[in-house]
């Protein structure tokens, strides 16, 4: 690959790596208000009566707020793989970028 080509490979993989750290932190974000969220259903549910219908419909939606964290460890978890790729990929584009020079600007002077 060229000196232009690995260039500009760069500097799409920085683009796609910025866009998962975004979509990372997103997921951390949120996971950090559903969790709050639980916190909150299960401090209303402790001054409850435990035979309260109210109680049930606050442990459902307890339940539903734990399955959306889990989905959205495994959408993390996709976007970290994904980082590292990149990160991957990078560090060869710039081993690549650092090769071209190297050929475009050594001289013989033997």
């Amino acid at each position: 690959m060229g000196l232009i080509a690995s260039s500009f490979r760069v500097m799409y993989l920085t683009a796609y790596r910025i866009s998962l750290e975004t979509k990372i932190q997103w997921i951390a974000s949120a996971k950090l208000d559903l969790v709050s969220s639980s916190n909150d259903i299960m401090a209303l549910g402790n001054d409850l009566d435990p035979n309260n219908p109210a109680v049930k419909q606050l442990e459902a939606r307890r339940d539903k707020l734990t399955v959306l964290e889990k989905k959205l460890d495994l959408q993390m978890e996709e976007y970290q793989m994904k980082l590292e790729m990149v990160n991957r990929e990078i560090d060869s584009a710039k081993k690549a970028v650092d090769s071209a020079i190297e050929r475009s600007f050594s001289y013989d002077l033997g």
